[in-house]
């Protein structure tokens, strides 16, 4: 059921985004248009923290370049603490401080908590960054469209099967697949930094280790971003791409062929535009400069188009061609049209996570 719910749900996607779309692929307007939410990390303390800990807070927050997509909040349960935050480390088993507590971003929907353990400097530098991320934050800043995470099951055989039908297929899919070509009017108006020929259509593959202590937090991250996933001992598969975004998981016989297709078609796909919430998704925490991966191309040092240049005055009885019949109907019910669809994909993805 959640493998057919996908297609539908992706089905609704591409409608929308033939709806409303602009030329810009889906992996390139999320790396230039979709900050990353941040997650909440609360540590709970009695008394000041000590200088090792307020140091390495200090460092994560401060960061130039490149930095964690957090909010850093400290509770000294000396203090009157507010009372949700102090049941929050009541609630904690074993809990004693400094404690730390990392939340998904409240978009996400996500109850359950990141990480809930001792606070210590080695502790946050696992929670922020890893090996992984930062290869995957490498290869979407050097211009992959995205990076396909095969989270293994331990069954090695059942872990390399897996591989090999991935890369097999995102092999061909690269072969057979093709960008939108970029509308003039959608580079004029600042949608995409980068010129058409510097667009890649280029995916690749990482495993991780269950077990791998220094992936904790990520294995973490992709288990809780569905619910049940968890409790499932196959191999899994999330696509990765814009910053940091993974967009569903793919688990054991549902890693086939034809959904491998549809993620990298929706990918590689025109951008309906619409907020990052009404697409499919959930972010990881990363530890990345964005923006400096977004600013590939002097395009956006040039001076803008004022509006009034980006929207020439148009009849108020302008209208829209209709692809089906070839007659036309009033630019709103286009709008509508699009917004109703993406509004059902919306809903139909939370639906889907609950």
């Amino acid at each position: 059921m959640r493998t057919s719910a996908r297609f539908f749900l992706l089905a609704l996607v591409f409608a929308a985004a033939s709806a409303l779309a602009c030329s810009v692929p889906v992996f390139r307007y999320a790396l230039e248009h979709w900050p990353a939410d941040p997650f909440q990390v609360l540590v709970f303390h009695h008394g000041p923290l000590s200088d090792g800990d307020q140091a390495a807070l200090r460092e994560a927050e401060k960061r130039e370049g490149a930095r964690p997509n957090v909010i850093f909040r400290t509770v000294d349960l000396n203090d009157e603490a507010p009372g949700d935050l102090r049941r929050l480390f009541e609630s904690q088993q074993d809990a004693r401080t400094p404690w730390m507590v990392a939340r998904f971003p409240s978009s996400s929907g996500i109850p359950v908590p990141v990480a809930s353990q001792a606070f210590t400097p080695g502790a946050l530098k696992v929670l922020l960054d890893s090996p992984v991320r930062a290869e995957v934050v490498k290869r979407i800043s050097s211009g992959e469209s995205a990076v396909w995470l095969l989270l293994e099951s331990g069954d090695k055989t059942a872990d390399d099967a897996a591989e090999k039908l991935l890369q097999e297929r995102l092999d061909y899919l690269a072969s057979v697949m093709s960008l939108p070509k970029l509308d003039d009017s959608d580079i004029a108006n600042g949608l995409v930094s980068v010129a058409e020929e510097d667009l890649r259509l280029d995916f690749s593959l990482l495993r991780i280790r269950r077990d791998d202590a220094a992936e904790t937090a990520l294995v973490r991250m992709l288990l809780l971003s569905e619910e049940g996933l968890e409790e499932l001992d196959e191999p899994m598969v999330f696509p990765v791409f814009g910053r940091g975004r993974a967009l569903y998981a793919l688990a054991g016989a549902g890693i086939r062929q034809e959904m491998i297709e549809s993620a990298a078609a929706f990918l590689v796909g025109k951008c309906s535009c619409q907020v990052k919430e009404q697409n499919p998704g959930v972010d990881l925490l990363m530890t990345a400069d964005w923006e400096a991966a977004a600013k590939a191309s002097p395009v956006l040092d040039r001076e803008l188009p004022t509006l009034r240049e980006l929207v020439p005055a148009q009849p108020e009885s302008s209208t829209i061609e209709a692809v089906a019949d070839g007659g036309s109907f009033p630019a709103w019910r286009a709008w509508s049209l699009g917004m109703g669809v993406l509004v059902l994909a919306g809903i139909g993805f939370r639906l889907l996570r609950k």
